[in-house]
């Protein structure tokens, strides 16, 4: 891995990190203590940095590992478009499992949905916010491609 694959899968996974945790007002806590919310939203994170650096490579089949640097718009599409199909498969998955399951979460009624799907809205926004934070966070500490 290079230092941009790092860059993404720490960078990303740490953003993805404050994220989750200003995102916990908006899912039901259960009966877990804020320690163990906690430990979730960091298991979370990681696999959230795991499908940015997927979408980083993906993309970089495309446009080259250069392409965070460059204009072209498919690499970018496929950045962005990988997180977002996966976050929508998460999302269904996780809230159609039974509630006590591990790897299930149930929204509160803070929750925004989108009125056509009924797809929750803050996470979906979390995979627009997020990879774009990423990478303007990837090219600061970057002044060029590997």
């Amino acid at each position: 891995m290079t230092r941009t694959h790092w860059l993404i899968f720490v960078c990303g996974s740490l953003i993805a990190f404050v994220w989750e945790i200003f995102q916990m007002p908006f899912f039901e806590p259960g009966d877990l203590e804020p320690f163990e919310r906690t430990i979730r939203c960091g298991i979370a994170s990681l696999g959230d940095g795991v499908i940015l650096l997927t979408g980083y490579s993906l993309a970089a089949l495309r446009g080259g590992h250069a392409w965070l640097w460059q204009a072209a718009k498919m690499p970018y599409a496929v950045y962005f478009g990988f997180g977002l199909v996966v976050a929508i498969a998460v999302e269904m998955i996780a809230t159609s499992l039974p509630a006590n399951s591990f790897l299930s979460w149930r929204y509160s009624e803070l929750m925004p949905h989108e009125p056509v799907t009924g797809l929750a809205l803050i996470p979906i926004a979390m995979w627009t916010v997020v990879p774009a934070l990423t990478i303007l966070l990837v090219r600061f500490a970057r002044a060029e491609p590997d």
